[in-house]
Order: structure tokens, then C-alpha cells, then sequence
């Protein structure tokens, strides 16, 4: 299941699906940070026993991660049956995560989207600027920061900060989590990346445009000078290490 992160919508789907399932069938939830127990409310013993979390991430075909996520009454032969064929079939290095908020990637991954993002307008940067940092420069994928939240889709990537915002009340960082005003007006105004074929960016006749922070509105894709002549210097510094410490 990988409908929108929506508690109520998540609990209706799966109440029109237990009826139809069989007695072995397993359940699982793409859910980016949803805790089990509360989309399992209402739900039997047996549907309990047959659901686990088993979180891809963009993009799916390429990303190694897959996080699993048991439930408190998840069998554990079931559980380990996934297990296996995520890392027989799937070929994905499995990573055995809580039923916390936001799991373990989503929670390292918002709060370092998110404390880029507050860098980026504390400095003045634009978004090509840090996609052009903390992409291939780091050892990530060319998608970096920006590109991959516009395939995650706006919307999922402010519910799972909202969400670590909202449940971590204790949390030392919790201020990191907050969307700046320009990220909440684009999800107000349905800008959620490639899903309504336009988020950070947008792709036109004329080329690939970015939505500037200040502005609101698209402009033409460009980078600062300074950190576009200093990323030119790190092209032929193959080791990843190397390229850490210089950035």
C-alpha cells in the first residue's frame, strides 16, 4: 500500500481490505513515517499478525535502503519471510528500523533536508546551489536535496516534517523541523513537485526552471559564481572523503 500519508485514508483502505484477504496474505505500508500502531486501529488480531512497514526510497529502482518496520504484534516468521526477499529478490540492503516517528531514514533525512534548506536562506543560496553540494560532490545521487523532494512529492516530504515537529516536543532540534513560509505556499498552492509537474523545479519548452525562495515564482535555473566555480575544482577528486573535507 502507498496511498497519500493520511491516517484516516490509510485506515479506510485498510478496513475495505480485510474482508478480501487471505489467511497467509501479508500487508505492508510504504508509509514514510506513520507509527503502525495508529493505522492499525480497528484492525483484528489476524491483520495484526501479517502487517509490517516495508519503506522504499525514491528512487526505488536505484536506492539501496529498505527500511522494515515490525509492529508490536507482527509475526516474526512473517516478518522474516520479507526479509529475505527484500534482500534475495529486491536486492536491497535491509535496514531493521522502530515503530517511531519517521523511522530512521525519513528522521536523519528531513532533518538534514530541512537544516539545508534554513542554511540555504540564512546565506542566500539558491536551491541549485545545494543540489549542486550535497549531490554526486557528497556521494549521493545526482537527484541530491531539491530534485528528490520534488520526486517524493511536496506534500509527504511537509507531512513527515510536520510529523518529527509535532512528536518531538523534547527534541533539542525540533526548530529544524519547521517549513519556512516559502515551502508551505507552495504546498498551499499544490506546487508539490513531479506529481503537478512543477515543484522546486519545473520543466518548460525553454528548459528546467527553479521557483526562487524570494520571488515565489519560476526563474531560469542558475547557480551562485563562487560555489559553481568551487564544485568545478572537486571534478577530478574521485575519492568521496577528499571531496568531504574540501567541501
Amino acid at each position: 500500500e502507498a496511498v497519500v500519508e493520511n491516517i484516516d485514508i490509510k485506515r479506510s483502505l485498510f478496513a475495505r481490505l480485510e474482508p478480501l484477504l487471505g489467511p497467509d496474505t501479508l500487508i505492508a505500508s510504504n508509509t514514510s513515517g506513520l507509527r503502525i500502531a495508529a493505522m492499525l486501529e480497528g484492525r483484528s488480531a489476524s491483520f495484526r499478525k501479517r502487517f509490517m512497514v516495508i519503506h522504499f526510497f525514491n528512487p526505488a529502482r536505484y536506492m539501496k535502503l529498505l527500511e522494515l518496520v515490525p509492529g508490536t504484534d507482527t509475526d516474526a516468521a512473517a516478518f522474516e519471510r520479507v526479509k529475505r526477499f527484500g534482500a534475495d529478490v529486491l536486492g536491497k540492503g535491509i535496514v531493521v528500523a522502530k515503530d517511531t516517528t519517521n523511522f530512521i531514514g525519513n528522521r536523519i533525512g528531513a532533518h538534514a533536508m530541512m537544516a539545508a534548506i534554513h542554511q540555504m536562506l540564512e546565506d542566500g543560496l539558491t536551491p541549485e546551489d545545494v543540489d549542486s553540494i550535497v549531490g554526486t560532490p557528497m556521494g549521493r545521487p545526482k537527484s541530491a536535496a531539491f530534485r528528490t523532494a520534488d520526486m517524493v512529492g511536496l506534500d509527504t516530504f511537509a507531512h513527515v516534517a510536520k510529523n518529527c515537529y509535532d512528536a518531538l516536543t523534547d527534541d533539542e532540534d525540533r526548530d529544524v523541523f519547521k517549513l519556512p513560509a516559502y515551502v508551505e505556499a507552495m504546498v498551499q498552492r499544490k506546487l508539490l513537485g513531479d506529481k503537478t509537474k512543477g515543484g522546486f523545479y519545473k520543466k518548460t519548452d525553454a528548459g528546467v526552471m527553479t521557483l526562487d525562495p524570494a520571488t515565489g515564482e519560476y526563474r531560469e535555473k542558475r547557480a551562485t559564481p563562487e560555489v559553481a566555480k568551487f564544485i568545478k575544482t572537486l571534478r577530478d577528486v574521485e575519492d568521496v572523503g577528499e571531496r568531504l573535507r574540501a567541501i
